[in-house]
């Protein structure tokens, strides 16, 4: 049959077809099962509480002293956002590193709980911990649970901290504000749970890319700008005690003002490097290229939070197991995050010994402290927990200890006043100092000693008197310590006087040639 004979044959099937085709489709959008709506109005949530009233222009702040934003100005629906066990379904490896990071459980670390119930109490009203949350738990926030009536159900979506939808979603950032002002767009995530799914997404993921990954969110999960909004914090009469803004973290400008931003670093490229360790060696040998796969892991600098050491206690202060977690996976991905927490610690310092001279008294030296590999200070972030320090010890020809600064009272679990310390202080408006993170009862913050920036060092001076019939050589030893948070906290947050494991950044250790006393 030829073909002109052919399309006069099929030209009447066809046609008829094609028109019923479009029939069917008209009368499904007309009296087909109409899509759920996308987003809750704020006054369809019982009870919701707004006590710092309208913005300037009149405007609702149902988030407020969070600078949390939605993408509609609606409220999200928490039983059609998809929990990030759902997206293990097709992202296992993603899922299983990103259970074992911090931001998976940014909301459940038993002690964040227990220190914002403390803020709650200090402020007298719950609402006030929505500046906490807004970075913590995005997922209740938008939902409305961050409330003193609970009239939200509960889903497994609200039980994640920094989940997949949340930076998935994400179409606006401003690190300088700061304070968690970011524009999450779940409206998107609500629509795609209208589009197919399972076996049927797979064979048109269309929707489901243009829910989490469109090109205004794609860019942005690229830039230091999405990190920076949480990690930029400032302390002012909104959230605090504080007559004038206080800059409690500070690590997006750090970075902004260092090497790497200069040279296109940015905050994923060492913290989601799939070997962050190895990423940051290159840097500080120059190498700029990019790492070759980015990993969920989002390394950071607490080793505590996956010490699988401790045991049941590691499960409990992590807040038990997420959804669609395995106690066999969840530990075997908690051994791999401590394994590469402790490797890209060990990369950010170092120590080394720049004067020695005898003096009348005994003996002066200067220690250099190295920030080599951290892209931001050192230390960074809120600093009136996480803190570093030199132990110093110097020995006689005989191995006597004569000699010591910044050890012995640490090793008690408790701080010496003669150690050299890079910490901040929260004051209160006393002068009283703060040691268990009561940000809304802060009105100022100080610091001991500056950070020490990127590529930077402080190098630090040590005059030391020794006894009578010291005799050297003498042996300088030298660590500098890391330790993630005080014990006052810890006893506070759960009422147990449980130590807080230190973490050496780095070592020195040289003989003093010469200097006899």
């Amino acid at each position: 049959m030829k073909i002109k004979e052919q399309l006069r044959f099929h030209a009447r099937p066809l046609i008829i077809g094609a028109i019923a085709a479009v029939l069917a489709a008209g009368l499904w959008f007309g009296f087909g099962p109409r899509p759920a709506p996308v987003g809750v109005s704020l006054s369809d949530i019982p009870f919701y509480k707004l006590p710092f009233g309208p913005d300037e222009t009149g405007a609702d702040r149902p988030f407020y002293p969070s600078r949390l934003k939605t993408g509609t100005g609606l409220m999200s629906d928490p039983s059609r956002l998809p929990s990030s066990a759902e997206c293990a379904a097709c992202h296992a490896q993603e899922f299983e590193e990103w259970a074992a990071s911090l931001h998976a459980i940014a909301d459940r670390d038993l002690v964040y709980e227990a220190v914002v119930e403390a803020n709650e109490d200090s402020a007298h009203h719950p609402e006030q911990a929505r500046f906490c949350e807004g970075c913590h738990a995005p997922n209740e926030m938008l939902s409305g649970r961050v409330n003193r009536f609970t009239s939200v159900a509960p889903a497994d979506a609200l039980t994640e901290g920094v989940a997949c939808i949340t930076c998935h979603t994400a179409t606006h950032a401003d690190p300088q504000k700061g304070n968690g002002d970011i524009t999450l767009a779940y409206d998107r995530a609500e629509a795609e749970r209208d589009g197919p799914q399972g076996a049927a997404l797979l064979a048109d993921p269309r929707a489901h890319l243009a829910a989490y990954g469109a090109p205004d969110t794609a860019a942005l999960m690229k830039s230091a700008d999405l990190c920076g909004a949480c990690h930029t914090e400032i302390y002012d009469a909104s959230n605090s005690k504080a007559e004038t803004s206080q800059t409690v973290q500070s690590t997006y400008r750090e970075w902004g003002e260092s090497w790497y931003a200069q040279n296109g670093v940015t905050c994923q490229d060492c913290h989601m490097a799939d070997d962050p360790a190895a990423q940051v060696m290159a840097l500080r040998e120059g190498d700029l290229s990019k790492p070759a796969r980015y990993s969920h892991r989002i390394i950071g600098a607490n080793h505590v939070m996956a010490d699988t050491g401790l045991g049941d206690a590691l499960s409990v202060l992590r807040g038990g197991l997420l959804p669609g977690l395995s106690a066999a996976v969840n530990h075997a991905t908690l051994n791999e995050q401590a394994r590469q927490t402790e490797a890209f610690l060990r990369t950010a310092a170092g120590l080394d010994l720049r004067g020695q001279s005898a003096t009348a008294e005994g003996l002066h030296i200067d220690i250099a402290v190295q920030n080599l590999g951290a892209g931001h200070n050192l230390p960074t972030g809120v600093n009136d927990q996480k803190h570093i320090w030199l132990e110093v010890v110097l020995k006689d020809a005989s191995g006597a200890e004569v000699f010591r600064s910044g050890g012995g009272a640490e090793r008690l679990v408790a701080e010496d006043p003669e150690a050299v310390v890079w910490i901040e202080h929260f004051l209160a408006p006393d002068g009283s100092r703060l040691t268990d993170h009561l940000t809304f009862d802060t009105a100022k913050v100080a610091w001991i000693r500056k950070p020490i920036p990127a590529r930077g060092e402080d190098v630090v001076g040590y005059d030391i008197t020794l006894p009578q019939g010291a005799q050297g050589p003498f042996r300088l030893e030298a660590r500098l310590n890391y330790k993630i948070a005080l014990p006052d906290l810890i006893y506070t947050s759960l009422r147990r006087d449980l130590g807080v494991p230190s973490f050496t950044l780095a070592e020195l250790s040289v003989e003093l040639d010469g200097l006899a006393p």
